[in-house]
């Protein structure tokens, strides 16, 4: 009977500590989903208050594109030389200056026009400090001037961050450039505020990832956050944003119980939004951090929010009582922590199968729903050189992060806005266009083949072969058939598989097509007098030059010799005319080595279907010619 009270008392006791640690992860979860729900509605608010800003941003840029003043001036910038470009943006400034005034009311901290190549033309908030290339880290810039499409979002700067929308600027078919937007996060707060009812709101940015990109001059404008060195924050002397909160107890005092408060600096490092609930002296309060991604999906600022929130110090209140009567349950308790202890047991059983079956395949296989990343086999970590996904974690939220841009292969910059991830992207593909390229630990470039199944009614198993030789060998066919072997241009077979195709896009978009037939001026003289492979240098500089003056959807293709032909869409001869002017500028304003000047004649016509290509052809054949013979270095239409 001792040993039978004994046990029975035993397991009582066990039972009572079991309940009682079940409680405590009860109410610790239920005041974090108070937190988590907490941050949801701040993310809304956010989201609502950069939507509105969106509005504002493209009624200010449809303002711009209403006055023609504007775009005269940069119609004129755009082949201008370097002392009118200083006379024409002075023009603009004084323009434009007091609708800069207006838009900082409305708490728009940058307005700054870029030059077509990615170049800074004009910012009103410097408008000293001009002409440095920003399409090397400025990804929203090198979208607006290379793919011409409106790009928004949080972005660094060599001044300010911002929430940036930048829209490309177009006249008369002419790409002039782009102009951006910049929102202060002075505004967002502002806006932040009336929506939620917290005590404030602040924002700090990464270090790596904005701080070391700004102009040395102007770091003096932020100081190191309170809450990491790996974060910096507008300096409170300056900016109107903090100068208020920084010294204030209130923030003090909650930022140091959040420094204190358990994996803090996990969280922050996750580079993922999170929420973090406090208790302290019977006092509660919730400080959202909103992860906040730049426009290279890379995790660049939080914003955090502070707020007072006593109902989560009631949860703990109710939780503690109801400590008491689970000791009245206990058996029922110990019940039911068997039988979830049972099911959780059969699931690790068969997740353990799962993942030694997934470990067995020479192909890597990831298993995610297309945001979160659950789980990968050896191969995966073999291929990556990292030791378990814990790891990988900690400086990536996805295998998509590894995809490279490249052609012929899927990326994250084809994920449409209206796919919810990259899986459903690569899903809309027919399956031999699922093929993706990524770097291994040691830097080598593979091809893969993806394979996507259904694993449950919100997850897939993702399954990437390795098909690199393959891939390899379609490539190398591909560019020797299709491409000149000198130049890289494309040549005459790729001319006659594709022209019809090319013509026939450009009649469904409703436009002509354009023909600019050009050879090099004295190219004979060249081979002469400094040798061939000089001349073959001077034909490769040529193509490079004209390949960074057209758009990626023109096809530069060798015809013969020094003679090349350019096929693009436009749609009138005039356009024709301004692009193959532009070009001859161009070649004629480049220093080429050993050689030095060299110019190009150029004949340019509209292909009409009345004709077949080649009369096409011969005709721009003939305009090249009558140019030739009218002195050279010029344009004939």
């Amino acid at each position: 009977m001792k040993k039978l009270f004994a046990l029975v008392f035993i397991v009582l006791f066990l039972i009572t500590i079991t309940i009682y640690k079940y409680m405590e992860i009860s109410k610790d979860e239920a005041i974090q989903n108070l937190a988590d729900k907490t941050l949801e509605f701040v993310k809304i608010a956010n989201k609502a208050v950069l939507d509105t800003y969106m509005v504002v941003a493209k009624k200010d840029f449809f303002d711009i594109m209403k006055n023609g003043e504007v775009l005269k001036i940069l119609s004129k910038f755009k082949y201008a030389t370097i002392d009118e470009q200083n006379i024409l943006r002075g023009e603009l400034y004084r323009l434009l200056y007091k609708d800069y005034e207006l838009l900082k009311k409305l708490n728009v901290r940058q307005f700054h026009f870029h030059t077509y190549d990615g170049k800074s033309l004009l910012r009103f908030h410097l408008p000293y400090k001009n002409g440095d290339n920003l399409m090397s880290f400025r990804k929203s810039v090198k979208i607006a001037n290379t793919k011409f499409k409106p790009v928004s979002g949080f972005e660094g700067g060599r001044v300010y961050p911002g929430y940036r929308y930048v829209f490309p600027i177009t006249y008369d078919e002419d790409h002039l450039g782009s102009v951006e937007f910049s929102v202060s996060f002075e505004g967002i707060e502002k806006k932040l505020k009336n929506i939620v009812p917290f005590y404030g709101h602040r924002i700090i940015f990464d270090k790596e990832i904005i701080y070391n990109k700004i102009f040395k001059k102007n770091r003096e404008l932020f100081v190191e956050s309170k809450f990491s060195s790996d974060y910096y924050s507008e300096n409170y002397c300056i900016s109107k944003s903090n100068g208020d909160k920084e010294h204030d107890k209130f923030v003090d005092k909650v930022t140091k119980l959040v420094k204190d408060s358990p994996n803090f600096m996990k969280k922050l490092n996750s580079k993922k939004s999170f929420a973090i609930p406090i208790i302290d002296n019977n006092l509660g309060y919730i400080v959202t951090f909103l992860n906040v991604k730049n426009i290279d999906n890379k995790s660049a600022a939080y914003v955090i929010s502070f707020g007072k929130f006593q109902d989560i110090v009631g949860i703990q209140q109710r939780y503690n009582n109801l400590v008491f009567i689970g000791l009245f349950v206990a058996i029922f308790i110990y019940l039911l922590v068997i039988t979830v202890l049972f099911q959780v047991q059969k699931i690790k059983v068969e997740a353990s199968k799962l993942q030694k079956f997934i470990d067995i395949q020479n192909s890597i296989v990831i298993l995610t729903n297309g945001v979160k990343f659950k789980f990968a086999n050896k191969k995966f970590f073999d291929f990556f050189g990292y030791r378990d996904l814990e790891y990988f974690l900690q400086e990536h939220y996805c295998i998509c992060e590894h995809f490279l841009e490249m052609d012929n292969f899927f990326n994250l910059s084809h994920v449409m806005d209206s796919e919810d991830s990259w899986v459903d992207s690569l899903l809309n593909l027919q399956g031999s266009k699922r093929i993706v390229s990524m770097r291994d630990k040691n830097s080598i470039i593979h091809a893969f083949s993806v394979s996507i199944n259904k694993y449950d009614e919100d997850n897939y198993i993702i399954d990437f072969s390795d098909i690199s030789d393959t891939m390899r060998e379609k490539i190398q066919l591909q560019e020797q058939v299709i491409k000149d072997q000198l130049t890289k241009a494309y040549n005459r077979v790729y001319f006659e598989k594709n022209i019809d195709s090319l013509i026939a896009i450009n009649r469904e978009k409703g436009k002509e097509t354009g023909i600019i037939f050009f050879d090099i001026d004295h190219f004979k003289n060249v081979n002469d007098t400094y040798g061939h492979q000089v001349g073959d240098d001077v034909l490769k500089t040529i193509v490079k030059i004209v390949n960074s003056n057209i758009r990626d959807d023109d096809k530069l293709i060798r015809w013969g010799g020094e003679e090349f032909i350019i096929i693009f869409c436009t749609s009138s001869i005039e356009n024709v005319y301004k692009k193959a002017e532009h070009l001859r500028v161009s070649i004629e304003q480049y220093r080429f080595d050993e050689v030095g000047s060299l110019t190009c004649s150029f004949g340019v016509i509209l292909h009409n279907d009345s004709y077949s290509i080649d009369e096409s052809i011969k005709k721009a054949d003939a305009k090249l010619y009558e140019a030739k013979n009218s002195g050279r270095n010029r344009v004939v239409v």
